[in-house]
């Protein structure tokens, strides 16, 4: 159980990950040993929150009150290259992948961290990243994803100008999509967040990416747009993982 008194601000540190990637390190003060976090933020780059700022203050929401560490590290994949075609695209989702899991390896080598109590939150390819993520890796205990897609030619080939041949490039990512990878976190908890008046993500792909997930997974819809920025999904969020992750978590 955590020790952490409550009402104590967080520490908001920047840090270097072990490839060079940049993060923050949101961490309680006064001791304590409480869940693991890391957010991974959506993809904006005219947003003042589509990077690592995203998710601060609801990390330092979380050390308040259930004393948690969190790592919420700058993607680069999309933000920082476009796709360009199937075999590099693949690449660079695993090369994502493998920066985020150094973030969990960092988190559980702490102290003040629980290694069982271990979630992540992520929204749009933050999210699609973080389900290959926490599908191959154990030490997640619980997922919160927010309006993420069902495959990533949902967004690479709308979006980008990829001359690769539409059928064959779906075919070699479909391996790696949400999609095809969201069942493996059974029967681990996860919960699915999605926006009623999203422009990019219809009502079915949510419905979709829900079957996909099983039983164990909570779907949730609110009245607001792709950004997420709603206060109940928030809320929601928190009651999740004081559930599944908190001090009085089975």
């Amino acid at each position: 159980m955590s020790t952490t008194p409550e009402h104590v601000d967080p520490s908001v540190d920047d840090i270097s990950l072990p490839d060079g990637g940049e993060a923050f390190l949101v961490a309680p003060d006064g001791g304590g040993r409480g869940p693991g976090i890391l957010f991974l933020h959506w993809f904006d780059t005219e947003a003042p929150d589509g990077n690592r700022q995203q998710f601060v203050d609801e990390a330092a929401e979380l050390s308040r009150e259930l004393g948690a560490v969190s790592i919420l590290p700058q993607g680069r994949f999309p933000w920082a290259g476009a796709p360009t075609s199937s075999a590099e695209d693949i690449a660079r989702i695993r090369t994502e992948v493998a920066a985020h899991r150094a973030a969990i390896d960092r988190l559980v080598a702490r102290e003040d961290v629980d290694p069982n109590r271990i979630g992540l939150i992520g929204h749009d390819f933050g999210g699609m990243h973080g389900i290959l993520l926490a599908a191959s890796d154990p030490r997640i205990a619980c997922v919160a994803l927010q309006a993420v897609t069902p495959r990533w030619g949902d967004w690479f080939l709308p979006f980008w100008p990829i001359a690769e041949d539409r059928h064959d490039y779906l075919r070699a990512l479909a391996p790696l999509d949400p999609i095809a990878t969201i069942g493996d976190l059974a029967p681990r908890p996860v919960l699915l967040q999605f926006a009623r008046n999203d422009f990019y993500i219809a009502a079915m792909s949510g419905l979709e990416l829900h079957r996909a997930a099983g039983e164990h997974a909570e779907l949730k819809a609110y009245d607001t747009d792709h950004a997420m920025r709603d206060p109940q999904a928030r809320a929601d969020r928190l009651t999740f993982l004081r559930r599944v992750i908190g001090p009085d978590a089975p």
